[in-house]
């Protein structure tokens, strides 16, 4: 059973980042970026969330978009960040077994 949700610091470790920073892009990225808060008031990251401060996280740390920058893109191209590269590289992987599994079975 797949972990319906993750607190921040769970996500800062998969990203790599402080807590702080995920806190911060919050603020940054207001109408993007919202998790969900439990009765204590402590954020609850779903798997939503976490793909869309991966996206964030590509826009800023690997790209070097400006804060301005990342949010202007994520504006524009609000699909995007449904998927990340990373992500689209190990789907091929998937599809490319798939394949070669179905081929052998013809």
């Amino acid at each position: 059973m797949e972990k319906k949700y993750f607190t921040i610091r769970e996500v800062a470790q998969l990203l790599g980042v402080a807590p702080s920073l995920i806190r911060f892009w919050e603020k940054q990225f207001i109408g993007i970026l919202q998790p969900t808060k439990n009765s204590k008031g402590a954020r609850r990251y779903e798997q939503k969330d976490i793909t869309q401060l991966r996206y964030i996280y590509d826009l800023v740390k690997k790209k070097g978009y400006s804060l301005e920058g990342a949010r202007k893109v994520i504006q524009k191209h609000p699909s995007e960040h449904a998927i990340t590269s990373a992500e689209v590289v190990e789907r091929l992987h998937l599809l490319r077994s798939f394949l070669i599994d179905l081929k052998e079975q013809l």
